[in-house]
């Protein structure tokens, strides 16, 4: 969805619109109810909006169901009016920050490809599981739905074709990141259900989204697809990692946190611990790579352990 999209639906609506709108929900949401606390709070975010001109949009906003008001007592005069975000005005919001994201993303992914230092680190961390793979054998990469937006989602592909030289299927939820590439297979799935028969591909790449249900589900899919002996990487953003409460968010997993709840909202939070010990017990060799930079972890697991030893 183009930013935007969702907060300013009208025909001839302009980008600049659309911000002003999403200022309007971002200060209600922190706390401003009544017209002039918003209008005051617009003024200081920099959006000169004329008092006169805001309370006709409020009232779009209602009738577009993102806001609802109720008279209140006036403390001093007459009745006013206090507005309130509904659930879709929050969703609304959250749609405008994760596609702001995504944009701020993009940039930030093109700003590492020109960055020696972080490409060398990239480099350097890749070759050490290299030896473990087959770059010319087959390569199954699995996305969960919402999480990855196609602009970056494309900056990972780009990154895999960089290395693998096999045949290359991607599982992705039906209509999802349309891609006219030879050497790719689109296949629909999901991270639960990939299409592909057991030990049929010699690497794995699992981009894991955890769920509250049955969280190692795609771990057992990944694993299943995969020919001895294999190597699996399973990329885990940091927002799902189970973390100390006592330790504040960083800002790159606070904006993978927003951007993940696109995904749904039967998520949930694992541990290293738990992953690393599910792993074990079917590979040979287990390693967790960081990446801050892009604000996940890497598990590397290879030396699949056939069934029944």
């Amino acid at each position: 969805m183009p930013p935007g999209r969702m907060l300013c639906p009208g025909a001839g609506c302009s980008l600049a619109r659309s911000e002003v709108i999403a200022a309007i929900l971002g200060a209600m949401r922190q706390g401003a109810t009544y017209g002039y606390a918003i209008h005051r709070a617009l003024r200081d975010a920099g959006f000169p909006i004329r008092l006169n001109h805001l309370y006709p949009v409020l009232k779009r906003l209602e009738q577009d169901g993102l806001v609802v008001s109720t008279e209140v007592p006036g403390e001093r005069g007459p009745p006013r009016r206090s507005y309130t975000l509904t659930k879709a005005g929050r969703r609304a919001l959250e749609d405008h920050l994760i596609d702001a994201i995504a944009v701020v993303r993009l940039s930030y992914l093109d700003h590492l490809r020109s960055d020696e230092t972080t490409i060398r680190r990239a480099l350097e961390t890749l070759s050490k599981y290299l030896p473990h793979a087959k770059p010319r054998g087959r390569t199954a990469m699995v996305v969960p739905p919402g999480y990855l937006s196609e602009i970056n989602f494309r900056w990972f592909l780009s990154q895999l074709f960089s290395v693998a030289e096999g045949d290359v299927y991607l599982v992705r939820p039906q209509g999802t990141f349309e891609i006219d590439e030879p050497k790719l297979t689109l296949l629909d799935g999901s991270e639960s259900y990939v299409p592909l028969r057991d030990n049929h591909v010699d690497q794995v790449v699992l981009v894991w989204v955890p769920r509250k249900r049955r969280w190692s589900r795609p771990l057992e899919e990944a694993t299943r697809i995969l020919r001895p002996p294999g190597i699996l990487a399973v990329i885990l953003p940091d927002a799902l990692i189970a973390r100390d409460v006592h330790v504040p968010v960083g800002i790159g997993a606070f904006m993978e946190g927003v951007r993940v709840r696109r995904s749904g909202d039967d998520l949930r939070e694992v541990s290293l611990e738990d992953v690393t010990v599910f792993l074990e017990d079917r590979f040979r060799r287990v390693a967790l790579e960081s990446v801050p930079e892009l604000s996940f972890h890497v598990f590397i697991a290879w030396g699949k352990i056939p069934e029944g030893r």
